[in-house]
């Protein structure tokens, strides 16, 4: 597996409304004029624990480095931000110091967890 997935989780700041309008509209963006490396950006929302959750399939690291270059000034990814606080990202697979160097430069305040290596599995396509 040379890909990168991340798991992240949102603490709603607004409706479970506010938040799928905000993000089926960034979800749309990165769709046409994001990264290429992005190859899987999925959603979920829980109104019962006030809490979303995404799962993003990245073809490399330095994608991911990519598609947060790129939409990280988009009102679409501000609009996100109103409405849900990045609380906890996951990352399975490897993070490499270019990774580490744009976090560090980033100020993110949600906790990061690393350390998972892919050990077994498969992909359909």
């Amino acid at each position: 597996m040379a890909g990168l997935t991340i798991l992240n989780t949102y603490t709603l700041r607004g409706s479970v409304a506010d938040f799928k309008t905000a993000i089926t509209a960034l979800a749309a963006r990165v769709e046409a004029e994001g990264e290429r490396g992005v190859l899987s950006y999925w959603f979920f929302v829980s109104a019962d624990a006030g809490l979303a959750r995404a799962v993003i399939d990245y073809a490399t690291p330095k994608a991911w480095i990519g598609h947060h270059d790129i939409s990280m000034t988009w009102p679409e990814m501000t609009a996100l931000h109103g409405v849900a606080a990045l609380s906890h990202v996951t990352f399975l697979g490897p993070i490499t110091p270019e990774i580490r160097a744009w976090l560090d430069r980033s100020g993110l305040k949600a906790q990061v967890e690393t350390g998972y290596v892919a050990s077994a599995g498969f992909c359909r396509t």
